[in-house]
C-alpha cells in the first residue's frame, strides 16, 4: 500500500526509539552471551544484571526488526529472578515480554501501511463514526474483506486520523496489534496480551500502579495462560480505578487475525489441514470478547479476511449481539479509489522524469485491469517506478499482456497464494485442482451454463467430470480468501469466481505456483474429453426422451465452441487426435 507522508508523534517508536530506550543504560536485564558471540550482537543487546544469581541464567536474544528480546525457554517469556529487582518496574517488565513489532509505529512496520490520500475515505469515516458514536452502540466492529483490499492500511489510517483529532482526551487509540504470519513474534497469540497491557499502560498512566501490584505479587504472570494474563494485566488494573465510569472510551485495533497461525516455523513446516489454524484464531476472538465482557471503557476494531470459521464465530452468539460487521469490499467506490491512486502516482512518476504534462494512454486500461484492488495497482506502480527502467514501456507491457510472470513486486502476493493453497486439506487437493481446472477451462472457452450461479454451475461441472454431487463446492470452500465461494456466494456468477485476476495468473504460471500450477491446454483437453463422453452417451435410445442437463450442456457447448476448439486445441493432426477417436460407450441402436 502506498503511504502518505506523516508526522510522527513525540512518543512514537520511530521518533525517539523504543520507549524507555533512553533509560536503558540504567536498566539491566538478565542475559548470558555464549563465549565469543558478544561481538556479533548489536548495541541493543541487554547487559548482564549486576549481582544476578548464576543459579538461573536464561539467554536473551534480540529479535530481528524488533527491540524486544526473545527469552530462551517458554514462549510467554521465562524471566524469574530479575523481576524481584527493584530497578525493574512494571513497564520495563512488560516491554521485556512484549511483541514490539506488532505495534503500529514499530520499527518492523516502518513506515506503517496507510491509505493513499483520497482513497478508502468512506470506510475510514464509517469506522471513526462508529467509534465516536454513543447511545448503546456495539463496541466491537469487524471490518472484513478479501485479499488485496487494503484492510491493514485502513487500520493504520484510522489510528492516525484519530490521533490527529482534537478530542477532549489523549490517546484515543490506546493499543494496536498487527498479526503477520511471517513474523515469529506476530504470528502467535502467545505475545498478544502483554503488548496490549504495555500500550494501555502508556496510553492510560493511571493503570501503572495496578500493574505494579500485579507484577510484584505474581512474578510468574508472564508464563500464565493468556486468559489469566488478560485478567491480571488488563482487567484488574482497570477495575482498581475509582473513576472507571467517567473514563473516556479508548479503541484497541487488532488487524490480521487470519495471520495468527500459532507457529513461528509455519513457513518451514507443511500444514496438513487448514483447520490447524482455526482454533488459535478463535481463541484470539474469545480473548477479545472476554475483555469486552468486563465492561471496560474500551472498543475493539478487528480486521481480517472473511475466513469461514471467523465469520461463523462472529455471527454466532454471544458475538452477534456485540459485533458490528462491515464489509470493506462493499463500502465506497473502489474503482474511483484506484483511479485516484493511478492518476496521482503516474503524475508523480512523470514529474520525476521531468515530463509533468506527460499523458499515459495506459491509465484507463490499468484501472480496469485492477478490478478495484489497490494491491494490484500498488505493485504495478512499484514495478514501473524503478529508476533504472522505462516506466512507459513497462506499463505498456503490463496492460497489453495477460500475464505478470516477471513482476518481482508480486513475490509476496504469490507467496501468500501458495500458503493459502497449502493450508487446504491434502486429501482434497487433487480434486480441488481438478475443479479449478474445470472452471478455468470453461472460462477459456466461454462455455454457456443454463444457470450461471455458482452452485448450479459447479454442479454441472461435477457431473461432467463424474465427481460426486456437491464436490466442487466442497473442495473450493477452503479457498474463500481468493475465490467467491461459500455461504453468501451461492448466487454469484461462476465467471466471477476469482476475486482477483492475479490468482488466476498465479495458477497458470508454474514457476510461481509450483505444485499448484494449472496447465490450461491440458485442462481444456480433459474438459473436451468429458464433453465427448457425454455426447456419445446420447444414442438413438435416448432420442425423444428427456436428456440429462449435463448432456444438453455438452451438446450445446460442443456446437457453440467447435470452431474455437478446432482452431486451437485440434490445430495439429496429432495433437489430441485421440479425443476424436474415442470409442462409443456402447452399441448404437439401429
Amino acid at each position: 500500500m502506498l503511504r502518505a507522508k506523516r508526522r510522527l508523534s513525540n512518543g512514537s517508536v520511530d521518533a525517539v526509539g523504543p520507549p524507555l530506550q533512553r533509560r536503558r543504560s540504567s536498566i539491566t536485564q538478565a542475559s548470558i552471551e555464549p563465549p565469543g558471540e558478544h561481538d556479533d550482537l548489536n548495541d541493543d543487546t541487554p547487559r548482564r544484571m549486576q549481582g544476578y544469581r548464576r543459579a538461573y541464567q536464561p539467554a536473551v536474544y534480540n529479535q530481528q526488526f524488533s527491540h524486544a528480546p526473545i527469552i530462551n525457554g517458554d514462549i510467554y517469556g521465562s524471566v524469574h529472578n530479575n523481576i524481584r529487582d527493584s530497578t525493574l518496574d512494571s513497564l520495563q517488565f512488560l516491554y521485556q515480554h512484549a511483541a514490539m513489532g506488532a505495534m503500529h509505529e514499530s520499527k518492523e512496520r516502518c513506515p506503517p501501511p496507510l491509505c493513499h490520500p483520497g482513497t478508502r475515505d468512506v470506510v475510514v469515516r464509517r469506522v471513526i463514526g462508529w467509534y465516536l458514536g454513543k447511545d448503546g452502540r456495539k463496541k466491537i466492529m469487524w471490518v472484513h474483506a478479501p485479499l488485496g483490499c487494503g484492510k491493514t492500511a485502513v487500520a493504520g489510517t484510522v489510528k492516525e486520523r484519530l490521533d490527529a483529532m482534537d478530542l477532549h482526551f489523549e490517546n484515543p487509540v490506546a493499543a494496536t496489534f498487527f498479526f503477520w504470519r511471517s513474523s515469529a513474534e506476530r504470528n502467535s497469540p502467545a505475545r498478544f496480551i502483554i503488548p496490549l497491557a504495555y500500550q494501555l499502560a502508556q496510553s492510560i498512566p493511571e493503570l501503572c500502579p495496578g500493574l505494579k501490584i500485579t507484577i510484584k505479587s505474581k512474578p510468574g504472570v508472564g508464563k500464565m495462560a493468556l486468559e489469566n494474563q488478560l485478567i491480571e494485566l488488563i482487567v484488574k488494573p482497570f477495575k482498581s480505578l475509582p473513576n472507571l465510569d467517567a473514563m473516556p472510551n479508548r479503541l484497541i485495533i487488532v488487524d490480521g487475525i487470519d495471520e495468527c497461525i500459532n507457529s513461528d516455523r509455519e513457513s518451514l513446516v507443511k500444514k496438513k489441514y487448514a483447520e490447524d489454524q482455526e482454533a488459535v484464531q478463535i481463541r484470539v476472538l474469545d480473548l477479545i470478547h472476554c475483555l469486552h465482557s468486563h465492561h471496560l471503557p474500551l472498543s475493539f476494531l478487528i480486521l481480517s479476511r472473511p475466513e469461514a470459521w471467523i465469520k461463523r464465530h462472529l455471527e454466532s452468539r454471544p458475538f452477534s449481539d456485540v459485533v458490528e460487521p462491515l464489509n470493506l469490499y462493499k463500502v465506497g467506490d473502489h474503482m474511483n479509489d484506484v483511479k485516484q491512486l493511478v492518476r496521482a502516482e503516474l503524475s508523480r512518476i512523470a514529474k520525476r522524469l521531468e515530463e509533468p504534462g506527460e499523458e499515459w494512454p495506459e491509465e484507463e486500461p490499468l484501472v480496469r485491469k485492477s478490478e478495484g484492488h489497490i494491491v494490484y495497482v500498488a505493485a504495478v506502480i512499484r514495478h514501473i517506478g524503478d529508476e533504472y527502467g522505462d516506466p512507459q514501456q513497462l506499463l505498456k507491457g503490463i496492460v497489453e499482456s495477460s500475464d505478470m510472470l516477471h513482476f518481482t513486486p508480486f513475490s509476496s502476493l504469490y507467496e501468500l497464494y501458495r500458503r493459502i493453497m497449502r493450508s487446504c486439506p491434502e486429501r482434497n487437493r487433487s480434486l480441488m485442482m481438478e475443479v479449478l481446472g474445470d472452471v478455468m477451462a470453461a472460462a477459456a472457452y466461454t462455455l454457456e451454463f443454463w444457470d450461471h450461479s455458482h452452485n448450479p454451475a459447479l454442479g454441472v461441472l461435477d457431473r461432467l467430470s463424474k465427481r460426486p454431487p456437491g464436490c466442487g463446492v466442497k473442495v473450493l470452500r477452503p479457498l474463500h480468501a481468493v475465490l467467491r465461494v461459500g455461504r453468501g456466494n451461492e448466487d454469484s456468477d461462476i465467471g466471477q469466481l476469482f476475486i482477483h485476476s492475479s490468482f488466476r495468473e498465479f495458477l497458470e504460471s508454474p514457476h510461481l505456483s509450483f505444485e499448484f500450477a494449472v496447465d490450461a491446454k491440458e485442462e481444456v483437453a480433459r474438459l473436451v474429453s468429458a464433453v465427448l463422453d457425454h455426447m456419445m452417451s446420447t444414442t438413438t435410445d435416448t432420442i425423444g426422451s428427456e436428456l440429462e442437463d449435463v448432456c444438453v450442456f455438452a451438446l450445446h457447448n460442443w456446437c457453440q465452441n467447435w470452431f474455437h476448439i478446432k482452431k486451437t486445441l485440434l490445430k495439429s493432426q496429432t495433437t489430441h487426435l485421440h479425443l476424436l477417436n474415442k470409442p462409443a460407450p456402447g452399441p448404437i441402436s439401429p
